[in-house]
């Protein structure tokens, strides 16, 4: 095989450098899609086997990106991603610019995602994450945009390893971020923002979540939510939980419906997620209504048993998302509702933002004149 030919000791390694680039270039021309995998999978397997590697990186990246296109078309997402993840961007044998290797690890934690293998592309967005800094400084320093979309396309396969991985509050509040930017079209925004409604409400109940969910409810289109498809009882559902009112499970039928396979799943504790997020969230609703209340009456409010209302409870407490203590002799839980100083410090300021947002549009709308000074 030519390959074996070229790679052995008998062709000098100038001339099987050049001559394995070229061929490198050419395969995916000259071969049907099958042909070019099968060739080109065995090409880059004996270029890292053989003690030529270093000397062969510019082929190796040739056909290691053409099997990635080539796996695209193919709808092979994990063979893509591996043949893309055989290639080291960090060698010192070829200098890589920050961006190529940003968009590099991206694009394999795309492809992984596709494939809903969350864990795997995890690994490649924290490779890239310390990149994406000096990306956007370069763009800036460039003036161009391909920095920006690059960011874009990292802050969603970030979102949706977050989601993937039962980070809700977390994916939430990138959503939202993402949900906010000025070049990206009205229906995909409204699209992110309704991810983030879904994340948020899934969140585990307490002071961080309670935060995302007054951001999102004083968003003007939480009202606009329900017209798109799947997120039709989104709005009723957060902004109850946003008041802190008390959900029956009827209420969820719709929303857990529009949920996908991973935010549905069984949790340890034998309970689907959004389960498990609104009787946390009742629970905290509960502090609300309630200075003291029996397990067993807690139960028929959360709509669960006495045993699991206790166990519950004891780990919203140990966790500082609910504030009370229980008396286990008398079976009875004592809430303390001392966190609305806090919420409602956090709810003046966001107010004062939103004020100021609003201000600063009617400045610009009334006086364009003034905007650049103002900037």
């Amino acid at each position: 095989m030519l390959i074996d030919h070229l790679l052995s000791k008998e062709v000098p390694q100038a001339i099987s450098r050049k001559v394995m680039s070229h061929t490198a270039r050419i395969l995916r021309k000259g071969l049907n899609s099958e042909v070019f995998l099968e060739v080109a999978e065995t090409a880059v397997d004996k270029i890292k086997k053989s003690n030529m590697g270093q000397g062969m990186e510019d082929a190796d990246s040739i056909l290691r990106n053409d099997l990635f296109a080539s796996c695209l078309e193919e709808g092979d997402f994990i063979r893509a991603a591996e043949a893309l993840a055989g290639l080291n961007v960090e060698s010192s044998a070829r200098t890589y610019q920050v961006v190529e290797k940003a968009d590099h690890y991206v694009k394999i934690a795309e492809c992984y995602l596709m494939n809903d293998d969350s864990m795997e592309a995890e690994i490649f967005v924290n490779k890239a994450m310390p990149l994406m800094s000096e990306v956007l400084m370069k763009e800036i320093e460039g003036n161009t945009t391909r920095g920006q979309q690059l960011n874009l396309r990292y802050k969603v396969t970030h979102s949706r390893v977050l989601d993937s991985n039962r980070k809700f509050l977390d994916a939430a509040w990138n959503y939202y971020e993402l949900s906010q930017f000025v070049n990206i079209k009205a229906d995909e925004l409204l699209e992110l923002f309704g991810k983030a409604t879904t994340c948020a409400i899934l969140g585990k109940a307490g002071p961080q979540r309670d935060r995302i969910l007054g951001s999102l409810y004083k968003d003007e289109r939480l009202g606009t939510l329900e017209q798109l498809e799947g997120y039709s009882t989104h709005a009723q559902v957060l902004t109850k939980m946003y008041m802190q009112q008390i959900l029956r499970r009827t209420e969820l039928r719709a929303f857990e419906d529009s949920l996908s396979p991973h935010q549905k799943a069984m949790t340890s504790d034998k309970m689907t997620i959004p389960q498990r997020a609104v009787i946390e969230h009742n629970m905290a609703a509960a502090a609300h209504i309630y200075e003291n209340i029996r397990f067993a009456e807690l139960g028929n409010v959360l709509e669960i048993d006495a045993q699991n209302a206790e166990r519950i409870a004891a780990k919203m407490i140990s966790e500082s998302r609910l504030n009370g203590y229980i008396d286990q002799i008398d079976g009875v839980l004592h809430l303390e509702d001392d966190m609305d100083t806090l919420k409602n410090w956090d709810d003046r300021i966001s107010d004062l933002c939103l004020q100021v947002n609003k201000s600063w549009e009617d400045i610009e709308k009334t006086y364009p004149q003034l905007s650049p000074e103002i900037r």
